[in-house]
């Protein structure tokens, strides 16, 4: 009988340790585990902010474009608004009615 309880008391021991080695390579994976969710978020934030960048460039982008066009229209509006004036001035010396700069002749 005491051999019996003996070779049950290793078992006990065995299994212990056992259960001990489990333990620490379960928090050893569950470590690993997060760590690599960490770096998968991490990636994905770069990414994600790659991404929003992307977006930044391709909206100034065309932010750009328009106030282009812009300058552009408002440079034409000019130019023709210039050329109308002239075009209204030598009009009005053809037709014989005073403009400001005959005017300023005739004084």
């Amino acid at each position: 009988m005491v051999s019996a309880i003996s070779g049950s008391s290793s078992t006990t021991q065995y299994s212990s340790s056992s259960a001990s080695s489990n333990a620490a390579q379960e928090a050893a994976l569950e470590k690993q585990i997060q760590d690599l969710e960490d770096q998968a978020k991490a990636v994905k934030d770069q990414v994600q902010a790659a991404q929003i960048q992307q977006d930044i460039a391709t909206a100034q982008a065309k932010l750009d474009a328009l106030k282009a066009a812009d300058a552009e229209k408002a440079a034409k509006a000019a130019q023709d608004q210039s050329t109308n004036s002239a075009a209204a001035s030598r009009q009005a010396e053809f037709d014989g009615q005073p403009t400001s700069q005959s005017h300023l002749f005739s004084m």
